[in-house]
């Protein structure tokens, strides 16, 4: 099987099954932009186009630290995964600031504060004054939540955890200390901006970021379906009968919407040193087609079900996504098209020549060109 990339992007399929079991191609585009300078000017087509990923990465040791980007190759997204990894931003020094972004009709506020711990004070213990901050990385690492030992006595193998599963990997959720045992301990770097968390008998707030959420954290787990004992009489190795589709995205529900179209508006507040940046995301016509070893031609349905933004890093991406269930065999799919195929490769196909595109005609030519030059340096070189 073969893919042809008729567009700049990067691109690639994999294989997996659909809700009822039937195997099913993927296959998946990424496009990258550079974040425009000034509001209302176009984003630039960034000359370093990211990867798609083949697994899932974090900020640290997996499973211990906050997800960071999800492998691209999911069936289906039934919505759109809105993703920021992003910092407040401010000129001057403050405590705590309040950013956001705004992506069509979605939008969504927190609050940022300063790093701090829990005090003693004349009625007990309370949070501590936050310390001044000109930029604070936004992480589920530093949100509400954590993780904690119930027998920290007993020996390492030993150890059982009571963990906060909106975020188990978070600060701030102390289940087995006393007010006592808070002091020093470290508050959220963020909250909800019209519910502060105001002491340690606080119900336990939903934590507050804009990356991903992993997949064994509640509510995403709930999706998954019922794995019991029918499940593992019955229907294994496929899906629970209960699996919900929605299982897939990694956004915060807050952070999900219809699938994007291009053209929507963009608005960043408080995530970049120059303040609120607006933006709108280009439109690009990107079809896919699948065409079986004998002949047939599938026009498949891309959807733009993820956006990436990256402040800190000058760009966001797009990913668009399609499948095709697989008839029979995967020795059925003959050539994956991601953009409009040109005349020339075509052509190529019904003469049954190998095609090779003038972008990669080029690319070829430099790598040549780098090569003498390089053979040429090292013939002129003197001798020692």
């Amino acid at each position: 099987m073969n893919l042809y990339n008729a567009t700049p992007f990067t691109a690639d399929y994999a294989f997996g099954l659909n809700k009822s079991g039937r195997s099913c191609l993927i296959i998946a585009a990424k496009a990258t932009y550079d974040l425009p300078l000034r509001s209302d000017e176009p984003p630039r087509f960034s000359s370093n186009q990211c990867d798609l990923y083949n697994s899932d990465a974090y900020s640290g040791e997996a499973g211990q630290s906050a997800p960071l980007f999800e492998n691209d190759f999911p069936p289906y997204k039934p919505n759109c995964d809105i993703i920021l990894h992003a910092s407040a931003h401010s000129e001057q020094p403050v405590t705590e600031m309040i950013v956001g972004f705004r992506v069509g009709s979605l939008e969504k506020f927190l609050k940022v504060i300063g790093p701090r711990h829990y005090r003693k004070s004349v009625v007990g213990v309370k949070p501590g004054k936050p310390l001044p901050f000109t930029r604070q990385p936004i992480s589920y690492d530093t949100a509400y939540g954590g993780s904690e030992i119930d027998n920290p006595k007993a020996a390492d193998e030993k150890h059982t955890y009571t963990s906060f599963m909106r975020n188990p990997v978070g600060i701030g959720f102390y289940p087995n200390r006393g007010a006592d045992e808070l002091v020093d301990r470290p508050l959220p770097l963020t909250e909800a901006v019209e519910k502060p968390i105001v002491g340690y008998q606080s119900t336990k707030p939903i934590p507050q970021s804009l990356g991903p959420v992993a997949r064994n954290w509640y509510p995403r787990s709930t999706l998954g379906g019922t794995y019991d004992q029918n499940w593992s009489d019955n229907v294994a190795p496929f899906l629970p009968e209960d699996f919900d589709e929605s299982y897939y995205q990694c956004a915060p529900e807050d952070q999900q919407c219809e699938h994007l179209r291009g053209g929507e508006r963009v608005s960043l507040f408080g995530l970049l040193p120059q303040g609120q940046l607006t933006f709108t995301l280009p439109k690009v016509e990107l079809p896919m087609q699948a065409i079986l070893k004998n002949g047939d031609r599938h026009n498949l349905d891309p959807r733009i079900d993820t956006l990436t933004i990256e402040p800190d890093e000058n760009r966001f991406t797009m990913v668009w996504r399609a499948h095709i269930t697989i008839r029979q065999s995967i020795h059925e799919m003959g050539t994956l098209i991601v953009g409009k195929p040109t005349p020339g490769w075509e052509h190529a196909r019904v003469v049954d020549k190998p095609y090779v595109s003038m972008r990669n005609l080029q690319l070829i030519k430099k790598r040549l060109d780098r090569r003498v030059t390089g053979q040429s340096q090292i013939l002129e070189s003197p001798r020692t």
